[in-house]
């Protein structure tokens, strides 16, 4: 009865300093840019970890520990290295694992995605291997240990909710899997309302409802793409005015009627957030939400433009040492640019889940595979160490 009640104490100081952990990512991110400075982000992140594990729970567990986890990042590295995805370094977090920093749109697709992800828990897989022949050999119940540690952390890992590696898995086949994850977790939760799971929760609820409202993030996108574009028109209209040999046929009457038109609707834009940014019924009125959205679109894609053209708004004067040409063509190529930068995204969005049946027939078979192979060693592994237990007994 002490033996468990202690083990329950540690397991509720690891979940307790896993929260502390998030609250420190979250509010003093200079730690991890400390961390990722320099060539041995990794290495000193590594002895951190295994510092902090060997306090709660021995130099052998965390060693133990501390190997599982690197192997599995690798498995990420190697495979995003495979794909040129780049990376940061792994980074070890106590009490939270390790991870790597990827930029999510430098992925293109959910294929490439779940290639990324199966590395790490593939990885996991090959990580137990050599505990496997060092049981054999030795028959010492630590490998068995370290055999179950393997497979359930990387078992844990595949569980379809996102940020986890399961949920990047199952998104080959369908992000809406992610839901079902999420309420999969509930009844877990309210048997053992673990810290760690409840943060994987939230996290996972988090990055379903961006999903869930990614059509309108679209809309968004779409929305500012024909703004640009429209405003666009007319600055090509005055930079092709722009004469041969740094000569401008650009007047200032026609550079400060334009300016006038721009400042005209970032003021009805002003108005109508003034009007109507207090609503608060975000079901009942998800089409005003939107419009909203729209509207501080407008409102920042404009004001950056006032602002380059450089006109003093009280008086509407122009500098008369201000090469007017250079501005409009200034502004006209940043415009175009942001253009490209948004027709990519809207379509990396909108082609990011589209993947053919054979690809997702396969996924699901090495998912389960995998999982399944994970579930029969952590079944092997318990087993071992019960029957160690007992013959110590």
């Amino acid at each position: 009865m002490a033996t468990t009640a202690k083990q329950n104490t540690k397991k509720s100081y690891w979940g307790w300093l896993a929260v502390i952990g998030v609250f420190f990512l979250t509010k003093a991110k200079w730690l991890l840019v400390l961390l990722k400075v320099g060539k041995f982000a990794t290495l000193a992140s590594m002895f951190v970890s295994l510092w902090a594990y060997a306090i709660f729970f021995g130099w052998k567990f965390a060693i133990a520990l501390v190997y599982l986890i690197f192997i599995h990042e690798m498995g990420h590295l190697v495979a995003a290295k495979l794909k040129n995805i780049p990376t940061s370094p792994a980074v070890f977090i106590p009490f939270l694992g390790a991870a790597i920093g990827i930029d999510p749109k430098k992925i293109d697709n959910a294929k490439t995605e779940f290639f990324v992800a199966y590395g790490g828990p593939l990885a996991g897989l090959i990580s137990i291997l050599p505990a496997f022949a060092l049981y054999t050999t030795t028959g010492d119940p630590y490998w068995a240990l370290v055999i179950q540690l393997g497979a359930l952390i990387n078992l844990f890992n595949l569980f379809p909710v996102s940020p986890l590696d399961g949920g990047r898995i199952v998104s080959v086949l369908s992000p809406n899997i992610w839901l079902v994850g999420l309420l999969a977790l509930i009844p877990i939760l309210f048997i053992s309302p673990d810290p760690i799971l409840i943060l994987i929760f939230i996290f996972g609820l988090v990055t379903w409802w961006k999903q869930f409202k990614r059509n309108t993030d679209m809309e968004i996108m779409k929305h500012e793409e024909n703004v640009l574009t429209e405003i666009n028109k007319e600055f090509s209209f005055l930079a092709d005015q722009s004469g041969d040999f740094g000569y401008s046929e650009i007047t200032a009457n026609q550079f400060t009627s334009l300016f006038s038109k721009i400042k005209e609707r970032k003021d009805n834009v002003n108005r109508y957030l003034q009007n109507n940014e207090g609503f608060t019924f975000p079901v009942l009125q998800e089409k005003k939400r939107t419009e909203i959205k729209k509207n501080k679109a407008d409102k920042q894609i404009l004001r950056r433009i006032l602002n380059e053209m450089n006109i003093r708004e009280d008086t509407l004067e122009v500098d008369v040492a201000i090469h007017l040409d250079s501005i409009v063509k200034s502004i006209y190529h940043k415009n175009e640019n942001r253009l490209m930068e948004i027709r990519k995204e809207v379509k990396r969005v909108k082609e990011y889940y589209q993947t053919s049946l054979g690809t997702k027939v396969k996924s699901l078979v090495l998912y389960l595979a995998l999982a399944i192979l994970l579930a029969v060693i952590l079944v092997y592994a318990m087993g071992i160490l019960d029957a160690s237990e007992i013959a110590g007994m």
